[in-house]
């Protein structure tokens, strides 16, 4: 008897928070969604998925037509399968963005119009920061990769990064007179130069964290680099890509401690080249906003240069 009342026991999630597709699925009792659903960079999902594949493997000539034993794990697309054609949920329904949608297409979201659509309509949408870190009066914003020329990449819905500069190189170039970023189709490469950054007379170059097809530009960011100043992880985002090496590329990028850690050094060192002026409070006040904004043209493109590696 109570074991059978444990079995039917729950957890509530918290308002705010997502049910992990795996849990709505019906696979896993209990796991909430920590990742935006970007199933495809998520580190649980990986690793439910390589569970599958791993009891698959101990299986030695089950025929095709077998039923797996009760014992193995099923994927929630599996668990999906299991029920009749009319109450196949859409996995845009089991994350909750849609109300009601049922899966015709045995989720092949790959050659889904539907699917197309939804990751259309949703990818230019900025998704809000969770929280902030701060070291130094420079901010860090989670769940956010950074590469040491300080732009960022987040992961986002549907595989797609999202790419932006960081704060500090918000803080580094100041007010922008305008901006240059690729247009949508072209390719970009980690660590080559994307993005092309104008102050005054002088321009410097900024480079991709991540290598893809950029999907999406961000038009207002164009017409207005304030926006940079005003929220450089969230409504001053640059452009979006398709990746072409997620896996490899987020290794060679800073997350989390990591980047706490890097952005400690690059303060420490940008403190130590214009230690002399009082550009930079020692408190992280007003004057972090422009730390380059009484630099004549020559000085600022060669500091700038120097911290973005460009």
């Amino acid at each position: 008897m109570a074991e059978a009342s444990k079995k039917k026991s729950f957890k509530v999630v918290p308002p705010g928070k997502k049910k992990c597709i795996w849990m709505e699925a019906g696979v896993v009792s209990y796991k909430l969604c920590d990742h935006n659903f970007d199933c495809q960079t998520c580190s649980y999902d990986q690793g439910m998925q390589l569970k599958v594949a791993r009891q698959r493997a101990s299986l030695t000539a089950v025929p095709v037509a077998q039923p797996l034993p009760d014992e193995f794990t099923p994927t929630w697309v599996e668990k999906e399968m299991q029920l009749p054609a009319h109450r196949r949920r859409c996995r845009y329904m089991l994350t909750g963005e849609v109300d009601r949608k049922i899966c015709a297409n045995a989720y092949e979201c790959g050659n889904c119009a539907f699917d197309q659509m939804m990751q259309d309509r949703q990818q230019p949408s900025q998704l809000p920061v969770q929280a902030h870190a701060s070291v130094g009066g420079f901010e860090l914003a989670e769940g956010v990769y950074y590469h040491d020329g300080h732009t960022w990449a987040r992961p986002e819905y549907g595989g797609r990064v999202r790419v932006g500069l960081d704060d500090f190189a918000r803080k580094l170039v100041g007010r922008l007179r305008q901006l240059s970023i690729p247009e949508v189709g072209q390719a970009v490469k980690q660590g080559e130069a994307a993005m092309e950054l104008q102050r005054n007379g002088s321009r410097v170059r900024a480079l991709a964290p991540v290598d893809g097809i950029v999907t999406h530009v961000n038009y207002e960011v164009l017409n207005n680099p304030s926006l940079i100043q005003e929220s450089p992880y969230e409504g001053g985002w640059l452009f979006i890509i398709e990746p072409t090496r997620l896996r490899k590329n987020l290794k060679n990028l800073y997350f989390g401690e990591e980047a706490q850690s890097y952005l400690e050094e690059e303060r420490e060192r940008l403190f130590a080249r214009v230690h002399e002026d009082d550009r930079i409070a020692a408190d992280g006040g007003p004057s972090m906003d422009d730390i380059t904004g009484d630099f004549k043209d020559e000085d600022w493109s060669t500091l700038v240069k120097e911290f973005l590696r460009s």
